[in-house]
């Protein structure tokens, strides 16, 4: 437009002012691309936005937590279904620490354990699902009748990181000195019959509807493998890694617990579909075996 202001003044007198217009709107009007085709970048970056992100798997720290929860609510008499429902499809990824104390005397009579033979480096790790009540306390955990129960407890709940725990430092009495009275004991030991802490574990419930082929019925997870000439022997034991996803029961609940006492935590089992197992190396990651159970 300023440039068509400008150039009036070298009109001649009569020029058409229609011609004058025409010129400005012609310059003030933009340029053509030279391939007109439509932009698709805003809807290209606005479907980018709304792809579904991978939800992580639960992880041992995270079942613990929900476990928690359950077993509070379980003790305080409030029914979570709502809650827990939306645990229900989710994926998960736990691991048991098993083995820290060493090889085993003898494998075959141990639930979870490895052993290692320097003369011909042979590694053998085994694993037997250690939940398999399904005529005690599970049932009744569960809320419906069930022909079986595989999975596993697992070991140390008080532990959120899958590792060997730490020994303790020696007390003053095992030193020689005087015992020191808020180390006691704040309550006398469970009987034989009932465990003094809670337990926790993760299942598989197979009912009379479920299929047969899917189940274990108390075969081990084991393997033999030779390591090479230069690879380290176990220090630190293995981990149980049990993957799959949630599975809500009767109810809407996936985490079912049953009070032992109002002075005692209740224990709890968590329902669930595995679809793989391993054993791995801790150092490392190191898949040692797998099974496919899906």
């Amino acid at each position: 437009m300023v440039w068509v202001l400008a150039m009036i003044p070298y009109f001649r007198p009569g020029t058409s002012l229609l011609l004058v217009a025409a010129l400005a709107a012609g310059g003030c009007r933009p340029a053509e691309p030279e391939h007109n085709q439509p932009s698709n970048a805003v809807q290209q970056s606005d479907e980018s936005r709304t792809l579904s992100v991978r939800t992580p798997p639960i992880d041992r720290a995270a079942l613990l937590g929900f476990v928690a929860r359950a077993g509070s609510a379980a003790a305080a008499g409030i029914d979570d279904s709502a809650s827990q429902g939306k645990l229900d499809g989710r994926p998960f990824e736990i691991r048991i620490r098993f083995g820290c104390a060493g090889p085993a005397e003898k494998l075959d009579e141990t639930a979870l354990g490895w052993s290692f033979s320097a003369e011909d480096r042979t590694l053998r790790v085994r694993a037997v699902p250690t939940l398999t009540d399904a005529k005690g306390v599970v049932p009744r955990i569960a809320g419906r009748p069930v022909e079986a129960v595989e999975g596993f407890l697992i070991a140390r709940p008080w532990l959120l990181q899958p590792v060997c725990p730490k020994a303790p430092a020696p007390t003053d009495e095992a030193a020689g000195g005087e015992t020191d009275e808020a180390a006691a004991p704040l309550e006398p030991a469970a009987s034989p019959e009932e465990p003094s802490e809670a337990r926790i574990g993760i299942a598989e419930f197979y009912t009379a509807a479920d299929s047969r082929t899917e189940r274990r019925r108390d075969r081990p997870f084991q393997a033999v493998v030779k390591l090479d000439e230069g690879a380290a022997a176990p220090t630190q034991g293995f981990n149980l890694v049990l993957a799959g996803r949630l599975r809500a029961l009767t109810g809407r609940k996936v985490i079912y617990c049953l009070a032992r006492g109002v002075d005692r935590a209740p224990s709890c089992i968590v329902s669930a579909r595995f679809d793989r197992v391993w054993i791995e190396r801790p150092q490392s990651g190191e898949v040692i075996a797998e099974w496919r159970t899906g």
